[in-house]
């Protein structure tokens, strides 16, 4: 009897993470945010000062690629869209990582260099939901995601740096 009352209450929902667009923030506007957090703090990185213009370029657009599709991850809903998006994502990661080991930069170093843009995409991250008001389950659900996505991509990194 007991069973069959429990199945007539109603469930808690688990929430869904909504799009950036959906809740109001544009992609685009993140992203130029994201880009202004690490032109502020690039020049004190140690391993910044070890490329030269050529390499930099390099990595900067491949850098804005990789925000893009991160971004464009967080911003699409169907399951299908996201695998993609994050699929090219760790691609550049790998392409980083063997990159970085052709510059000299030690696993270490390598990754030191990631988190220092992770470190940046999240805290823009953080400034959307605050912008936003998003509820705590909301924000946490981006921040998830955002993690997630941002683990494959290191992961590749390494994986890429350990292949050559």
């Amino acid at each position: 009897m007991r069973a069959s009352i429990d199945a007539m209450l109603p469930r808690p929902r688990q929430a869904r993470r909504q799009s950036l667009s959906a809740i109001g923030e544009a992609p685009d506007r993140v992203s130029a945010e994201f880009r202004k957090r690490v032109r502020v703090d690039l020049a004190a990185q140690d391993w910044y000062s070890r490329f030269d213009e050529d390499s930099l370029r390099w990595f900067r657009e491949r850098g804005v690629r990789m925000s893009d599709m991160l971004l464009g991850h967080l911003d699409t809903t169907r399951a299908a869209g996201r695998d993609q998006l994050i699929a090219q994502a760790e691609t550049l990661g790998r392409e980083y990582g063997v990159e970085a080991r052709r510059h000299g930069l030690s696993l270490g170093e390598g990754t030191q260099a990631f988190l220092f843009f992770r470190a940046r995409f999240m805290a823009e991250i953080a400034s959307v939901a605050r912008r936003r008001g998003l509820a705590s389950e909301q924000a946490a659900l981006l921040f998830e995601e955002a993690d997630r996505a941002l683990d494959r991509v290191i992961l590749a990194l390494i994986a890429g740096h350990q292949s050559t």
